[in-house]
């Protein structure tokens, strides 16, 4: 399952949860409350960024992927999100408007 996560979110575009990772805001239900924060990895999938900021991608191993940052003072912070908390929530899919209507034609 791990493997299938990382190849996902290596190809970028994607937007997923981690396991106990909330954020105050709107739900899905239109209130307000501690939901999970949605984190989005960019098309190259070379950072991983949340509603406040994001990190850049070090590597994509073989249980997690870790992450760096640095602040505004040049320090580097190091973080690592392990495959088996992440859950899927959107792929986002490019596509174009000819192959939309191809089946209208036939």
């Amino acid at each position: 399952m791990s493997k299938e996560i990382r190849e996902i979110l290596k190809g970028g575009d994607v937007k997923f949860t981690i396991k106990n990772t909330t954020t105050y805001s709107k739900g899905e239900n239109g209130e307000y409350g501690y939901n999970l924060q949605v984190f989005k990895v960019d098309k190259e999938g070379l950072s991983i960024s949340g509603e406040f900021g994001g990190m850049n991608v070090t590597k994509w191993g073989p249980s997690c992927v870790t992450l760096y940052s640095y602040n505004m003072l040049s320090k580097r912070t190091i973080g690592k999100i392990n495959y088996k908390d992440i859950t899927i929530k959107e792929i986002e899919v490019a596509c174009s408007a000819s192959l939309d209507n191809e089946w209208y034609y036939e």
